[in-house]
């Protein structure tokens, strides 16, 4: 009869693609929320530039000092950190030509053409050879765009090419991101990448606001309510769950979960701006928690997840 402990049973990896399905989604329904932040800062005269350099300064900087106190230790080579930066510098490309390209086009079309990007991310993964295209990944790529046409609304009329073109590098940025992202945070925790990521946005930005004349602290003080809930719960949260769910489930399945952002920001609307969902809306919804669904289904034991 032996005293010693039974050796610990490593985690299965239906449970690990679970949780990251979890981490996925429960980023997009945070970042659902940022119109709402958004809506009430710019009620108050905040600025845009001003606006995203205070949430990526204040999350960021939340981060190193969590890092700096209790967070885990890693030692980055030049060459991650290169990376991480580049992934804060195609974070504020991204968001500049969301925002820009918002204020010509109506806020559905640019929303809309953003969520694009789960398209282009599977078909790069396919054509590089990472991630096999079956019918239930076709049938929820499809659902996933289509519910997001439909959750976001009908778009309007009278758009200009300028808009459009923002749009769709929109799209494209985030696509780069999301692959990036995917290749970087192997072996390296969600939080230390997550840091230098929100820390070269923020710095960026700021460094933007000030050239631009457009830094304005006394107005950031005024708005600081709408600031907190953007920095916490819009930036600092949602970014290294994305991160962690990605490196569990892979770029191409994050990239169609993660549009559960525009349903959260029609549920969020009809909750505090009193915005109520229309019925194609509701579809919109039903279909994308029905590719949620699909791409939660166990995989063949002979296929493994690609290794990102």
């Amino acid at each position: 009869m032996t005293d010693g402990a039974a050796p610990p049973v490593p985690p299965s990896p239906a449970r690990g693609r679970g949780v990251g399905l979890l981490l996925v989604a429960a980023s997009g329904l945070c970042f659902g929320i940022l119109p709402i932040f958004n809506r009430q800062a710019a009620a108050l005269g905040l600025g845009v530039p001003t606006f995203l350099a205070v949430r990526f300064l204040v999350a960021g900087g939340a981060l190193w000092a969590w890092l700096a106190l209790r967070g885990p230790r890693a030692r980055l080579r030049g060459g991650q950190v290169a990376g991480f930066a580049g992934m804060g510098l195609l974070y504020v490309v991204e968001s500049g030509l969301y925002f820009a390209s918002s204020r010509r086009i109506p806020v559905a079309l640019t929303a809309l053409l953003l969520y694009l990007y789960p398209v282009l991310v599977a078909l790069w993964e396919w054509l590089a050879g990472r991630h096999r295209l079956e019918g239930r990944d076709r049938v929820a790529l499809a659902a996933s765009l289509l519910g997001t046409a439909l959750a976001v609304g009908s778009p309007g009329r009278g758009t200009d090419a300028l808009g459009l073109a923002m749009g769709l590098a929109t799209a494209f940025g985030y696509t780069a991101y999301m692959l990036l992202g995917a290749r970087l945070q192997k072996g390296v925790p969600a939080l230390v990448a997550s840091a230098w990521i929100m820390g070269t946005a923020g710095v960026l930005y700021l460094a933007l606001a000030l050239a631009a004349h457009r830094w304005e602290p006394v107005l950031a003080l005024k708005a600081w309510k709408p600031l907190l809930g953007l920095a916490v719960v819009g930036t600092l949260l949602p970014i290294p769950m994305l991160l962690a769910g990605m490196a569990r489930i892979g770029a191409a399945r994050a990239s169609v979960v993660s549009t559960l952002e525009p349903l959260g920001a029609c549920l969020f609307g009809a909750l505090f701006l009193g915005e109520l969902l229309r019925p194609w809306q509701w579809l919109g919804a039903a279909l994308i928690l029905g590719a949620v669904v699909l791409l939660s289904a166990e995989r063949s034991a002979e296929e493994p997840l690609a290794e990102r």
